[in-house]
């Protein structure tokens, strides 16, 4: 709060915050899924871009014209969290060709929240794969270790 005399608060210093805040989801939960899908060979990383308001992770396929997309999301298991990220995949899968797919990351320990709260919406789980060509959701432990799903079989796993 400002009180008189006080200087007002410095919004780019709070713009600021919020992108380290995204640059530290990319470097826990981002960079080991990134170096993780690098030695399978699948899928080469072409760039990763952290703003204010999401981080993506962008790779190409070694062998097909097909691009991923992944939304990163780091600490923190509150219901926006998970909220935020599905927002977010609708507004990249606008921009996205029909060939490229997308996908989630989450970190490990949000994994019962965010499993829960994907099967209280099976329907509009399954619609996000058919309508947007919503592909994966990678969970990522603190160890680098890195537990991939395909979309519609998320629903089907055991807490």
């Amino acid at each position: 709060m400002n009180r008189p005399g006080m200087k007002p608060l410095n919004k780019r210093w709070m713009i600021s915050f919020r992108k380290e805040k995204k640059m530290d989801d990319y470097l826990s939960v981002g960079e080991p899924l990134v170096q993780w899908l690098a030695a399978r060979g699948e899928w080469h990383k072409i760039a990763a871009r952290c703003t204010a308001i999401e981080c993506l992770a962008i790779f190409k396929h070694a062998k097909r014209a097909s691009k991923l997309y992944v939304v990163i999301r780091g600490k923190g298991g509150e219901h926006s969290n998970f909220t935020e990220s599905l927002g977010e995949l609708l507004l990249f899968a606008d921009t996205v060709s029909s060939r490229d797919v997308l996908g989630l990351a989450f970190p490990a320990d949000v994994k019962p929240l965010v499993v829960t709260q994907i099967k209280g919406m099976p329907n509009n789980w399954k619609r996000l794969s058919k309508l947007f060509n919503c592909s994966y959701l990678f969970f990522v432990q603190d160890d680098g270790q890195v537990e991939a799903h395909e979309w519609n079989k998320v629903l089907a796993l055991k807490i």
